[in-house]
């Protein structure tokens, strides 16, 4: 069942039997979802893959449109089940995280340009709610089945094998993000207090924890000097570290409400949120906490974001089955997608 009362898509989701329901770290029920996150690419990698590519969690489908086209050029069905979260291989190989497929989750594997299924990960995966790649082309995947299992499985370049798992510090991972190092950030919904771990790579202890300033941590982002940003969903916040360090560098909060997946910098180094509780994307001036704008018309219950090539910004509205489109600096709607969408939930750009 996808109740109305999910959260934004990157919230925690439990399983339970058949039903499907978002709920906190203390397990209490929240609104419409998470993400992740992450699967929404930085628009300094966007560049090099021209379409856009949908995770429809309430259609059981990926959904691609051509650059500036609001009709589908093509649909993904074939093994996708409650797609949370998406990214791309070097190679250009979609890897879709399918919280519900065959029941324990899994994670599909599509080549460049193709709708059939080229192979399928299951092996470790359980209800994956976040994906993630390293320089070495190692697949990381955050599972989440409340109260069941929660850990990280690695996996080497087109395997499907479980390289390593990571399970020390690792609760309710709701995000994952590989730093320049390649070190591994975890965001963990389920600790308490609430986290970011880091780890080293190949590693699977935690190198250190951040907690300062953290609750219900649902995205994480880079900004282009390694500071690390966390959208905190429960305390309306965002925080900022320096590269390194774990200690508070400065909280962002004008504006903020229920931070989802959506959180990434454009090329001119603003900081945009998605804020799935007043159903807006405020946008923060380069490494300040100073409220640029706000964009409001067409945003429904935002969850991910992101940016073409052009720098035009997209904005998955799970609360209204649509992806609203904004030229660069503009908080106008550009254009509407609306055509096979059903609940997005991540977006990505891809070939």
């Amino acid at each position: 069942m996808r109740t109305a009362n999910r959260a934004v898509h990157v919230l925690s989701i439990c399983a339970a039997a058949a039903i499907f329901a978002s709920c906190s770290s203390s397990g209490s029920v929240i609104n419409p979802t998470l993400g992740v996150r992450r699967s929404v690419p930085l628009p300094r990698g966007a560049g090099s893959y021209p379409n856009l590519y949908v995770a429809n969690y309430g259609g059981n489908s990926v959904t691609v449109y051509a650059p500036g086209s609001t009709s589908v050029l093509r649909t993904i069905r074939d093994g996708v089940e409650v797609p949370d979260a998406l990214a791309f291989d070097s190679a250009g190989n979609l890897y879709v995280a399918n919280y519900y497929g065959n029941y324990y989750g899994t994670v599909t594997v599509y080549a460049p340009g193709s709708t059939s299924l080229l192979r399928t990960i299951s092996q470790g995966v359980k209800a994956p709610v976040s994906l993630a790649f390293d320089a070495a082309g190692n697949l990381y995947v955050g599972n989440c089945i409340c109260y069941q299992y929660t850990d990280v499985t690695v996996y080497a370049p087109g395997s499907g094998t479980v390289l390593r798992t990571i399970t020390q510090g690792v609760d309710w991972p709701q995000a994952l993000a590989v730093d320049g190092g390649g070190n591994l950030y975890v965001a963990n919904t389920g600790s308490n207090p609430n986290s970011v771990t880091v780890y080293a790579p190949g590693s699977t202890s935690v190198e250190r924890t951040i907690s300062a300033g953290v609750g219900d941590p649902f995205a994480l982002a880079f900004d282009r000097t390694g500071n690390l940003y966390v959208g905190n969903h429960g305390i309306n916040s965002v925080t900022a570290y320096a590269a390194g360090r774990t200690k508070l560098l400065r909280t962002i909060s004008k504006g903020v409400s229920g931070p989802g997946q959506g959180l990434a910098f454009d090329n001119a180094g603003s900081l945009y949120v998605t804020n799935f509780f007043n159903s807006t994307v405020t946008v923060y001036r380069r490494g300040r906490n100073v409220l640029r704008r706000t964009i409001s018309q067409g945003v429904n219950g935002p969850n991910g974001l992101a940016f073409d090539s052009a720098g035009n910004l997209y904005v998955a509205n799970y609360g209204g089955s649509t992806v609203t489109v904004y030229a660069p600096g503009r908080k106008n709607v550009l254009r509407t997608i609306a055509q096979g969408l059903g609940e997005p939930a991540a977006l990505a750009f891809g070939p």
